[in-house]
C-alpha cells in the first residue's frame, strides 16, 4: 500500500503530470471537434454538388462528386490514426500516474480503473473510434454511387 508520508515534491510532480494528461484529453477533444466539422462540411458540400448542376457545370460536378468522397476517406484515415495516437499517449500517461500513486496515500486512478473494469462499460475510446469509420463508410457508399451512376 502507499506510504502515508508523501514527499511534497512528489505530490507536486504528480499534480503537474496529471495536468499534462488533462491537456492531452483536451487536445484530443479539440481534434475530434475539428475532424467532425471538416467531415460535416464535406458531406454538406457533396450534397450541394449533387443537387446543384448549375454551380460548376456537369463535367466539373462529376469531378467534385468523385474527389470529395476520396478526400473524405483520406481525412477519416488520418482521424482514425490520430485517435490511436492519442489513445496510446493517454494510456502511457495514466500508467505513469498509477506508478506515481504507489508512493501516495491513495491510488485514485488505479481504483477508478478497477471500478471501470468491474462495470464492463463500453470504452469511450472505442466508441469515438467508430465515428471516422462511419464517415469512411458513407464516403465509400458515395464513391460507389458515383462510379455506378446511382
Amino acid at each position: 500500500m502507499a506510504n502515508q508520508d508523501v514527499e511534497p515534491s512528489l505530490f507536486e510532480l504528480y499534480k503537474l503530470y496529471k495536468e499534462t494528461s488533462e491537456k492531452v484529453s483536451d487536445r484530443r477533444a479539440a481534434a475530434n471537434t475539428w475532424m467532425l466539422s471538416v467531415n460535416s462540411a464535406l458531406v454538406a458540400f457533396y450534397a450541394l454538388m449533387e443537387k446543384g448542376k448549375e454551380i460548376v457545370g456537369s463535367s466539373g460536378r462529376h469531378l467534385w462528386l468523385g474527389a470529395l468522397p476520396a478526400a473524405g476517406i483520406i481525412i477519416c484515415m488520418a482521424w482514425a490514426a490520430l485517435l490511436v495516437s492519442y489513445r496510446k499517449l493517454n494510456h502511457a500517461k495514466f500508467k505513469v500516474l498509477m506508478e506515481m500513486e504507489q508512493s501516495l496515500p491513495y491510488a485514485s486512478y488505479s481504483r477508478e480503473d478497477e471500478i471501470l473494469h468491474e462495470s464492463k462499460r463500453w470504452n469511450l475510446s472505442n466508441i469515438e473510434s467508430w465515428i471516422p469509420w462511419a464517415f469512411g463508410l458513407l464516403y465509400a457508399v458515395l464513391t460507389l454511387a458515383v462510379v455506378c451512376g446511382w
